[in-house]
């Protein structure tokens, strides 16, 4: 059995990973074309900062692979496959035949058609390479924008005020983690962002980057077409990734190129698998396939790919999209479609957000906020909350979509309660409890 995986992040990795675990006899070989081994891309931002370095950000290094009897081909480009003849075309190593293949291909920084992306100054923050070249620029800088509030976006811009920059954030949209959260919750974390001195411009777009080195950056507002031009002496876009699968010809892909996947991470090839930020699978709740984008997702995806290459059994529940951040000490977490997603996609819902505190009026506790969103019957379709431990409460709310579990169930789960610990109702209840008298109203 030969197995050939092409790429070598969370998703290829932990493919080549669980093949070896299944099959101890395979030839496993992995194609990289980064020479570091598996390493933590969500990691990026924190070793910016300053929280961890970028040597243990790789997880499994060049040596683990070696060790386990994996080939490792780093610096390798492919060139072309095809799938009839079981072949995939290098660059600099020729052919190289297969049995199975698993494609984790990843995805690369979309590039906005901006002028002056190009010039010195302007970075993306994916790579490793990445984080060293703005590692390397920003000493003795002030002027940061970062263009673009999601995830990354916004764990870079906290980096730089934690380096003393002076730090702007442009978004295209309307408000803050706009794939996340919805807009009541994205007002929430504008008020940390501006507590903790991040200027922002919302619903802006950037036209140009002047100056190379970069010096300025003119962005404009959608809503009166008035332009700004601001100072910068750095500028990291952040404004989403493009999947790595164009070389893929004649594979079944989704509108913006990702491949499709079935449960067992097989594509609609015969014995070609994919994994990771270069697929898109069913959601759960609206039942389209969407992009994974998650390393949580792309490393279970890997596990399953690499088990069934290597001739075992494994799938992949559907996808929930649980997610979570923390900005300057706030846990951020979501679970299920945003309001958004669930209108663009027809679904009627009802929606309700309770405010309070984590702890007995008496204990001083902190801000929480909880928002949930449950169909006419009651089903519980998504939910975002924020405040301590809002990683854990979304973890309920993930397992009670997937249960198919209901607004009416949940407001009266019996939680712990202790005065330093929690409340006697948790907030995840009340917000629940106040969806469910929306529902009785609208009978």
């Amino acid at each position: 059995m030969r197995i050939l995986i092409i790429g070598g992040g969370a998703a290829g990795g932990t493919a080549a990973q669980f093949a070896r675990k299944t099959d101890r006899k395979a030839d496993i070989t992995m194609i990289d074309a980064e020479p570091y081994g598996q390493y933590s891309r969500c990691g990026l931002p924190y070793a910016l900062r300053g929280d961890t370095t970028p040597e243990k950000l790789v997880e499994f290094g060049p040596e683990w692979f070696e060790k386990n009897g994996i080939e490792a081909l780093y610096g390798l480009r492919v060139r072309n496959v095809d799938f009839s003849n079981k072949v995939v075309e290098t660059e600099g190593k020729g052919q190289i035949e297969y049995d199975r293949l698993i494609i984790a291909t990843g995805a690369r920084p979309w590039k906005p058609p901006i002028e002056g992306m190009e010039n010195e100054g302007v970075f993306f923050l994916r790579t490793l390479d990445d984080l060293n070249a703005v590692r390397e620029w920003v000493g003795g800088r002030k002027k940061v924008i970062v263009v673009g509030a999601g995830l990354i976006g916004l764990e870079s811009a906290e980096s730089f005020v934690r380096l003393g920059m002076d730090v702007t954030v442009v978004e295209f949209l309307s408000y803050p983690l706009p794939t996340m959260i919805d807009e009541d919750m994205g007002r929430e974390v504008k008020k940390i962002l501006d507590r903790n001195g991040i200027k922002g411009y919302y619903s802006h777009e950037v036209i140009e980057m002047r100056g190379n080195p970069v010096r300025s950056t003119l962005i404009r507002n959608r809503e009166n077409d008035s332009e700004i031009e601001l100072e910068a002496d750095i500028v990291v876009v952040s404004t989403g990734n493009s999947p790595n699968t164009e070389i893929f010809e004649g594979i079944e892909k989704g509108r913006k190129g990702h491949i499709r996947v079935n449960s067992r991470s097989e594509t609609s090839y015969k014995d070609v698998f994919a994994a990771g930020d270069c697929t898109e699978y069913p959601d759960f709740v609206t039942g389209k396939h969407v992009p994974m984008g998650m390393g949580t997702m792309a490393v279970r995806q890997g596990m399953a790919a690499g088990t069934n290459a290597a001739g075992g059994s494994l799938e992949v529940r559907p996808f929930i999209g649980t997610r979570t951040t923390e900005l300057f000490g706030v846990e951020i977490a979501g679970a299920g479609p945003t309001a958004h997603i669930l209108k663009e996609n027809n679904i009627d819902f009802v929606a309700g957000r309770f405010r309070g505190k984590d702890l007995p009026d008496y204990m001083d506790g902190r801000d929480i906020s909880v928002r949930v969103l449950a169909s006419r019957e009651g089903r519980i379709l998504g939910a975002q909350i924020m405040g301590r431990d809002a990683s854990w409460r979304i973890s309920m709310f993930a397992e009670a979509i997937m249960r198919g579990d209901t607004v009416q169930n949940l407001s009266m789960l019996e939680t712990p309660y202790a005065p330093p610990i929690a409340p006697t109702v948790d907030p995840t209840s009340i917000a629940c409890t106040m969806v469910s008298m929306r529902l009785r109203r609208r009978k």
